[in-house]
């Protein structure tokens, strides 16, 4: 799996620390000029309010995307822990799958073997001893796999 960055770049922190730093700035100087004129206060709130709001969200995208990294590549552990345990699924249900069609094709074989039998009625076996293994087999696998 591909490694996709989740981060900001190097250019976009170094934008959001320098607002944050001058929305700090600006801070800074409204508290050392407290004795300006009202309209110069009015003027400088409108200003720092909008560098305020600039601030708060590259704060935010810092944070956020901080948090989200954490979030992505815990993710991305489950994701791939998910895809190893359904491997392993496919791969027994595969292997199930052959058993069962290997157990189909050995009672198809054992019921034509019995069949070919039956119909030479007149000729003998060769041997006593097998007349019944294969008389439990026939019966096993039309028990196991009826017709």
């Amino acid at each position: 799996m591909a490694e996709t960055k989740t981060g900001i770049g190097g250019a976009a922190v170094a934008a959001a620390f320098l607002v944050i730093l001058a929305w700090l700035g600006l801070l800074a100087w409204l508290i050392s000029h407290t004795a300006i004129s009202d309209a110069e206060w009015a003027r400088s709130l409108v200003v720092l309010g909008s560098v305020e709001a600039v601030a708060f969200a590259a704060a935010g995208a810092l944070l956020g995307t901080t948090i989200q990294g954490k979030r992505v590549q815990e993710a991305r552990k489950r994701e791939e822990k998910a895809e190893e345990q359904a491997d392993k699924e496919r791969n027994a249900a595969n292997a199930k799958t052959e058993a069962a069609a290997n157990g189909k094709a050995l009672a198809t074989a054992i019921k034509a073997r019995a069949k070919s039998r039956s119909a030479k009625a007149g000729t003998e076996r060769v041997s006593a001893a097998s007349t019944g293994v294969d008389d439990d087999l026939v019966a096993l696998s039309n028990e196991l796999f009826p017709d």
